[in-house]
């Protein structure tokens, strides 16, 4: 996790005599966290892809950290790269199933959502293994893009599953499950513009893998989640494919507040310094250096009182807040 903080605040020695004119305001730490997923714009390839992708040769496979969980379900990998090429099957913007520039940088992924064309529901699926695992009870904000390359069939219910383990099959079938994150905004039929895809979950804890894809059983196909945009006189395949681009998995981080005034006058109103977050330790100091108050692991938030009990007269502190991640350093004022 990266914390940036908002403002920087010089440090002081707490036993340096200061006057500040504080008002009431709250000094906010905004702490952003990392993309948990590897290469989630496709941009690191291993090999450039070349042809269509084959039960032998999976173009998702040439796309780092990339995998297609139904080995028969033959996922693809475009890029640049492959412009060079005679045909460009595999070329951005221009490929074998239609041309899209990416959502951003070179490349993007691409899956059959289904295809009955052969009286059969084949599906592909593209999954990777995630960062880190995720945090039992801790919330997650996943966000994807999608376009269509081709008029024709359309779903809705694109989604991504997270799972502890990896699905591995040598099948083409569909991945029935339901998935923590869904597309809620209807039919995704957009053949020009990249679609977002988003939503929040809490995890059950020691999720390792993420799979993207259409988890709808068969029985639905063509009843519930199916429609077809092409013009009636337009014979078109019963399938649905969907590119994917720009997949970012990020865990939410509430902001950090800290108060740089409180009134501890007993009317149950700001009585308490209070932090919002897990604390290692807290120190408050007076403008001579002397330590007024001391609290750990949270165990109480500073009331105005010094640990023997008696009451610190108004004026402004100086602060140590201590966490895992950071030190935090300031000023309080403290007003009866």
């Amino acid at each position: 996790m990266l914390c940036v903080q908002f403002p920087k605040t010089r440090e002081y020695k707490p036993f340096i005599l200061f006057f500040l004119t504080f008002n009431f305001t709250l000094l906010t730490f905004n702490c952003v966290s990392q993309n948990l997923v590897f290469n989630g714009d496709f941009e690191i390839f291993d090999t450039c892809p070349t042809n269509p992708s084959t039960p032998g040769d999976l173009q998702i496979e040439h796309c780092t950290g990339w995998t297609a969980p139904t080995k028969l379900g033959t996922s693809d990998y475009f890029n640049v790269c492959n412009n060079a090429t005679t045909w460009q099957f595999a070329g951005v913007p221009q490929n074998l199933l239609g041309y899209q520039q990416p959502f951003s940088g070179d490349g993007y992924c691409g899956f059959l959502a289904f295809d009955a064309s052969f009286g059969t529901h084949y599906r592909e699926y593209l999954q990777t293994r995630l960062i880190n695992p995720l945090e039992l009870g801790k919330k997650y904000h996943l966000s994807f893009y999608v376009v269509t390359p081709f008029v024709g069939y359309t779903v809705s219910k694109i989604g991504a599953l997270f799972s502890e383990n990896d699905f591995n099959a040598n099948t083409y079938s569909a991945i029935v499950a339901q998935p923590q994150v869904i597309n809620t905004s209807g039919f995704l039929t957009d053949t020009l513009n990249w679609i977002k895809i988003e939503g929040e979950f809490v995890a059950d804890g020691n999720e390792q893998f993420l799979t993207i894809g259409y988890f709808v059983d068969t029985t639905f196909l063509f009843t519930e989640d199916t429609l077809n945009t092409s013009p009636d006189s337009v014979l078109v395949a019963p399938m649905s494919y969907y590119y994917v681009d720009g997949v970012e998995l990020i865990k939410i981080e509430n902001k950090i507040i800290i108060p740089n005034i409180f009134t501890p006058n007993g009317d149950n109103i700001n009585d308490l310094f209070y932090l919002n977050f897990l604390f290692i330790k807290v120190e408050i100091f007076n403008r001579w250096g002397n330590k007024m108050f001391e609290s750990v692991n949270n165990d109480s938030y500073w009331d105005g009182r010094t640990n023997s009990g008696l009451k610190a007269p108004d004026g402004t502190y100086y602060y140590v807040i201590s966490t895992k991640e950071e030190t935090y350093k300031g000023f309080i004022q403290l007003l009866r």
